[in-house]
């Protein structure tokens, strides 16, 4: 079974994808299956946002409408819990503090978090240290979080030069990565995308700057070439993921025919 790999650019639209300086992605895109029309949820902030990427849900399921946690009234099993559970390996990278809660206490077999996503180096300092562990640990499942991005938009604007150039580094943050699989001799699964977009030095709203994330599929077993519909939510991640990690979903979990593209 392949490595599965999960890259979440926070804050990173479509167009400001399209317009950045990204060779990387671009290849990945060229190669694969993709679409710049899948849509996040509501309220589209950063921790409501991945927790349905993990968790497989809508936000009215798992509750969670703001950046602080609470537990979930009605638990549902993430997309590491399920994994752990059945004897995978998991991993997780992250500059944000707060997606320590995207699984449960002991879940995940290792974890590295430098929690500061100001700077551009942030960024490249989780990506270093997912590059170093991946082809040493040899993970099942890895979640890589790159939070700068989200912080150049807040900063200096969507759209913005220093928000397109806050993308363009990601790109060079993920091509390292992708590198250290290579010379592992191991060739990920990979699923590429957004929390949410942004508009003006803000986001949080259903406005399709807002709302429309990438989504960008890549590996061995992604049939390429196929077009993804504009049907595509975040929370169909979950299903996806496990589908490429060859782990059994769970009832909770919205599905999408993933038959058709892996």
């Amino acid at each position: 079974m392949n490595p599965v790999l999960l890259i979440s650019v926070d804050g990173m639209r479509p167009d400001g994808l399209m317009q950045a300086d990204t060779p990387c992605m671009d290849r990945l895109i060229a190669e694969g299956a993709s679409t710049m029309r899948a849509r996040t949820v509501m309220p589209s902030i950063t921790l409501p946002c991945h927790t349905s990427m993990l968790r497989g849900v809508d936000v009215p399921r798992h509750g969670i409408t703001s950046n602080v946690f609470q537990p979930l009234a009605r638990p549902v099993p993430s997309l590491f819990d399920v994994a752990h559970s059945q004897g995978r390996r998991t991993a997780m990278f992250y500059n944000w503090g707060e997606l320590r809660d995207l699984a449960d206490p002991g879940s995940v077999s290792f974890s590295f978090v430098h929690n500061d996503p100001s700077t551009a180096e942030c960024d490249w300092i989780v990506a270093r240290a997912c590059a170093q562990y991946v082809a040493e640990y040899r993970f099942d499942l890895t979640f890589l979080y790159l939070g700068y991005t989200d912080l150049a938009g807040h900063d200096h604007g969507w759209m913005s030069g220093p928000y397109l150039n806050a993308i363009a580094n990601a790109d060079r943050c993920i091509e390292h990565v992708l590198s250290a699989y290579s010379e592992a001799g191991r060739q990920p699964n990979l699923l590429l995308l957004s929390d949410h977009g942004g508009h003006d030095r803000t986001h949080g709203t259903d406005m399709d700057e807002d709302i429309l994330i990438p989504w960008i599929m890549h590996g061995p077993t992604v049939r390429a070439g196929v077009e993804l519909g504009a049907g595509i939510r975040i929370f169909h991640a979950c299903e996806m993921l496990a589908k490429l990690a060859g782990v059994h979903p769970v009832k909770e979990w919205e599905v999408l025919n993933v038959d058709a593209l892996v």
